[in-house]
């Protein structure tokens, strides 16, 4: 064997041994992500080293048994991050709709009783006065009635011809309560228990102006159950709309309402304080002005 011949062999036999170096590294390397797998470890270079009994820089040495470790680590991150994803099932999903719904009903009641506490913190004032100025009346009356019966006892003669103030009271109420079942009966309207108190508990006045409210959303109408308006015409105080025309033309307003009413956006109207408001489906009195800048007339035309 010439030189030539014996360098060549020994360059094969180095090729020849490096590759089965590399061989019994990669079987190594291979057994080593198997047991890992096997028992559900964490695969990376260091762990594969470990147990193929291999250095680190040895398994960068090799390109392709470098990309099966960084695959394989990727694979296996992303199957932890699959099993640490939380799972929301259809029920739960309903019962989160369920409870949104729920809260954004609560918010728009609490809205509206805010609305309402707003009001009638006024009329709780307002009631305060008017009993005060009763009980100052009552004790008036007492003290009148003991001088008329002092009177009385005095000069007989004159006792004929005196009427107690109670008496004059109690005959001034039942004329009242006469006209307003009068104007009830008219109405074809059937007193209930609530109706009975709140006009044994209100004015005349308040009681007559809310008959007046009723009768202007009868001719307009907008009312479709009476009773329960004039229930609300009572509790609210409500004022028939005579003086309309003094804010804007009236037959602008009735063909508005109309349209409106037709579209189930308004269901009555009414004064507050001299301003013209009407009531939306969410029982809630509006300014007109507010609501046709809202509603324009030609809108609803078309």
């Amino acid at each position: 064997m010439n030189k030539d011949n014996l360098k060549q062999y020994r360059i094969d036999n180095l090729k020849q041994a490096q590759a089965t170096r590399k061989q019994d590294s990669l079987n190594r390397v291979n057994e080593a992500i198997s047991q890992l797998q096997k028992r559900h470890e964490k695969i990376n270079f260091r762990t594969i080293a470990s147990v193929a009994n291999v250095s680190v820089s040895y398994l960068y040495k090799y390109p392709e048994i470098k990309q099966r470790i960084a695959e394989i680590r990727n694979e296996q991150s992303s199957m932890v991050r699959q099993e640490l994803k939380p799972t929301v099932s259809t029920s739960q999903v309903k019962v989160q709709a369920r409870l949104k719904e729920r809260i954004k009903g609560l918010e728009n009641e609490n809205k509206e009783l805010r609305r309402k506490n707003e009001a009638l913190a006024g009329q709780v004032y307002r009631v305060h006065q008017l009993n005060e100025l009763i009980e100052r009346q009552q004790s008036t009356i007492e003290d009148l009635e003991s001088r008329l019966e002092q009177c009385s006892l005095n000069n007989p003669k004159l006792s004929s011809k005196i009427t107690p103030i109670t008496q004059k009271r109690t005959k001034k109420l039942l004329e009242s309560r006469s006209k307003i079942d009068s104007e009830l009966k008219t109405l074809n309207i059937r007193i209930n228990s609530t109706l009975s108190k709140l006009i044994d508990n209100n004015p005349e006045e308040v009681v007559l102006n809310a008959i007046s409210s009723l009768k202007e959303g009868l001719s307009n109408k907008t009312v479709r159950n009476k009773t329960g308006f004039l229930v609300k015409a009572i509790e609210n105080q409500w004022i028939a709309n005579d003086n309309f025309e003094d804010k804007v033309e009236q037959n602008i307003f009735n063909e508005w309402f109309l349209l409106a009413n037709s579209q189930g956006l308004v269901s009555a109207s009414t004064k507050f304080d001299g301003v013209l408001h009407v009531l939306t489906p969410d029982d809630e009195w509006v300014p007109f002005e507010k609501m046709i800048s809202k509603y324009p007339l030609e809108t609803l035309k078309n």
